[in-house]
């Protein structure tokens, strides 16, 4: 199993409940499994788990924990047991794929998104939305879940060239990118440390969401292509993290770069979908 495989699997779960509403009932989820749902007072950092009772599968989801991340962490548990994946909670559930956690898990997160925002429905918001943190607040609302999850999922989607990044303590966590960035190439590794002129490396000292012009060459590595680079930014004190959106103005962005994928996303989920269609603070 590899990522592609598990985007797809979590795509064709999707496909077979009927009469999806916004935000995601996950009851239509876990009884599409024959699943029952429980919640309870569990310790502090254990966000939920799955097994059988009775030869029934039972997912247990912390109650004390916040909607969002609740949300995420039964999406989480419903990967474990449709992918049939052993459960390995070495890290948190909700922590996503910007961190070294067990590649269970990480594939488990990696379909977690894909179901609580489903690419079919969620694309569509997508493309017609501004790229704005105003934007990622109203749409992790209205699909009741995490900024972080949403800004990621925002970006994998987009059709403009945009990225948006999770910075912790000065370096980047994880990155996610369109794919048009995608398709040339433009990489913000992981554990990169976050341009001295960014907003990001501001952290802390971000009283608000902020814009600027950044120079593309700090943040992309590698990157000869010129371009405007806008950065918006937000700072998570509850987390202690900063999340940035980036995206180059339209009419400024250098030509050239083809991609070699088909545009048939049942053959390939890192390229262009037809119809719609990365974790998440700790």
């Amino acid at each position: 199993m590899d990522e592609a495989n598990v985007i797809l699997a979590a795509r064709r779960f999707v496909r077979a409940i009927e009469d999806l509403t916004i935000p995601i009932q996950l009851d239509a989820y876990v009884q599409h499994l024959g699943a029952t749902l429980r919640y309870a007072d569990l310790p502090s950092g254990q966000s939920g788990y799955s097994g059988k009772i009775g030869g029934k599968w039972i997912i247990v989801i912390n109650s004390n924990e916040r909607l969002e991340r609740q949300r995420f962490t039964v999406c989480h548990e419903i990967a474990h047991i449709h992918l049939m994946l052993p459960t390995n909670h070495e890290g948190q559930s909700d922590s996503g794929i910007y961190t070294r956690r067990p590649r269970n898990e990480v594939f488990c997160d990696l379909f977690a998104a894909e179901i609580l925002l489903p690419s079919d429905i969620f694309k569509a918001r997508v493309d017609e939305e501004a790229l704005r943190f105003s934007t990622l607040d109203r749409l992790a609302e209205e699909f009741a879940a995490s900024l972080t999850a949403t800004g990621s999922r925002f970006a994998f989607l987009n059709r403009a060239h945009c990225a948006f990044v999770l910075a912790e303590g000065g370096f980047v966590r994880y990155a996610s990118r369109s794919s048009s960035l995608r398709d040339i190439n433009a990489w913000i590794p992981n554990g990169y440390k976050v341009p001295p002129s960014s907003l990001a490396a501001q952290g802390k000292n971000l009283s608000s969401i902020q814009q600027q012009v950044v120079d593309p060459t700090e943040w992309f590595e590698d990157w000869d292509r010129g371009g405007t680079l806008y950065e918006e930014a937000r700072y998570l004190s509850r987390w202690d993290q900063t999340l940035s959106l980036l995206w180059f103005e339209e009419d400024r962005f250098p030509s050239g770069g083809k991609s070699e994928c088909e545009h048939d996303e049942d053959s390939d989920p890192y390229c262009s979908e037809l119809s719609g269609d990365l974790p998440w603070p700790k």
